[in-house]
């Protein structure tokens, strides 16, 4: 895995400073072969049909680990397991010639160089196309990595991860092929909303079919009644905690032959419980749903959440050990209010009547500051703990290229213009490295001043005491 970025603790106040955690770092690439037997596997595939109320939990990557790899991609399968994923979730869609391939939409416009239908590739053109890095987007820059066919998706994750096979239930069977010649049928965790007789009878005709049924509001009493063997998982997606699927009695009724399988990327999959939320208070997120009855947790965050599923103390989630870490939140500006506090050219675009005009925005959990345009600025205070040198940083995201720029006023003095990166999505958060600056221990006041219109979103503002 690559170095990980540092995700601090949220807060209420201005400031707050924690210690501990370490930096581990290595490498996967496109031809990784396996690093687990068979007989390691078998473990797997036992975990994933054991039930229990309390079995262990699961970690399911969407799109696999996008946030080093483009989605889709072999990389981002390889990077996800190694990062601590069981079970690592693609999506499925058939070429002009009949080939199933990893793509999330119907065209290959948002993640490769190409524009049209996936349908309308053969094989031998959509290789052609090179992906995108991270979520893609129109601004996102190109890798050197193709779009993979699910045979090589399989023989990637074989003997060393399930692969949830998603978008792809009308192509079932050409997948089930895919499964039957790579070996690897019991390696691929069929989805879908189906009628339970159209269910039932494709698991009918193969005892190692893996199959998890999907669930809402509108299905919910398909619960029990498969005929024969039971899916190993159902889906439950639920906005609310009044849903009748996500009803105590419900949920006992599925754990007696299935898991219970999460999502937890962004609002409206599990209500307000996401992966941002859980960043913050994992009584928010993570920990809320395990004891809603989830024993698997579809993420965008891996690797926060393995840590904390071993036990992790996320206040000190990927800290670097001997160093201090001090996180100011965006929203937390000085008071004052305008020309004070902030100056901001138009009222909160998320609520007008509000006498604070910054545009503060709930970002799927994380809250953040959006929509600056050139000329505003907001004004901070931050405590430093310890003299000495450090890196600034902010954690942003932003679905374009140019997503803005800032300069950074600190005691007075101010940085170089600064270009915020695009993250490939307005819910890829990331840490940025903005400046080095040397601090004595005490408090400092700074700003951040927009300088050219803003299209990225900040979380928060890091100062790291370097060694």
């Amino acid at each position: 895995m690559k170095i990980k970025k540092l995700l601090i603790i949220g807060l209420a106040a201005t400031m707050i400073t924690i210690i501990g955690g370490t930096q581990q770092a290595s490498a996967s690439t496109e031809t990784q072969t396996s690093i687990t037997d068979s007989k390691t596997y078998d473990k797997l595939h036992s975990e994933l049909l054991d039930h229990r109320k309390n079995a262990p939990l699961m970690i399911a990557a969407h799109r696999g680990q996008w946030r080093e790899y483009p989605e889709n991609s072999l990389g981002s399968v390889n990077e996800a397991i190694e990062d601590g994923t069981e079970i690592v979730e693609i999506d499925v869609m058939l070429t002009a010639d009949g080939v199933p391939v990893l793509m999330h939409d119907s065209t290959v416009d948002r993640t490769t160089n190409g524009t049209g239908k996936v349908s309308d590739f053969t094989l031998e053109e959509i290789k052609e196309l090179r992906l995108k890095e991270g979520l893609g987007g129109k601004t996102a820059k190109l890798t050197d990595y193709t779009v993979p066919t699910l045979e090589e998706a399989m023989l990637a994750a074989k003997d060393r991860a399930i692969v949830n096979l998603d978008k792809g239930w009308n192509i079932r069977e050409e997948m089930y092929d895919v499964l039957v010649e790579t070996d690897t049928v019991d390696q691929g965790l069929f989805k879908g909303s189906p009628n339970v007789e159209e269910a039932a009878g494709f698991m009918a005709k193969d005892p190692e079919i893996l199959y998890m049924h999907i669930i809402n509001n509108n299905n919910a009493d398909t619960v029990d009644t498969f005929p024969g063997r039971q899916p190993v998982a159902y889906e439950i997606v639920f906005n609310d905690l009044k849903d009748p699927q996500i009803q105590p009695e419900k949920v006992q009724q599925i754990q007696k032959n299935s898991r219970v399988f999460i999502n937890v990327m962004w609002y409206g999959l599990a209500g307000k419980y996401t992966d941002e939320a859980s960043l913050r208070d994992v009584n928010l997120g993570w920990k809320a749903v395990t004891d809603l009855g989830a024993s698997i947790l579809q993420t965008d965050n891996i690797e926060a959440l393995d840590y904390w599923r071993d036990g992790g103390n996320m206040k000190f989630w990927d800290a670097q050990k001997g160093n201090r870490t001090v996180r100011v939140q965006a929203e937390d500006h000085l008071p004052g209010g305008q020309g004070v506090g902030y100056y901001d050219l138009d009222p909160n675009r998320n609520d007008p009547s509000d006498a604070d005009w910054v545009d503060v925005y709930d970002r799927d959990g994380a809250t953040v500051v959006k929509t600056n345009q050139e000329g505003e600025w907001a004004k901070y205070e931050v405590n430093i703990p310890k003299s000495g040198l450090y890196k600034i940083s902010g954690r942003v995201s932003a679905s374009v290229a140019p997503a803005g720029t800032i300069r950074l006023e600190l005691d007075g003095y101010f940085s170089e213009e600064i270009e915020v990166e695009n993250t490939t999505h307005t819910r890829a958060f990331e840490l940025q490295e903005w400046d080095y600056r040397s601090l004595e221990k005490g408090t400092h006041t700074f700003a951040i001043h927009t300088t050219s219109p803003s299209f990225h979103q900040l979380d928060y503002i890091q100062f790291d005491l370097q060694k």
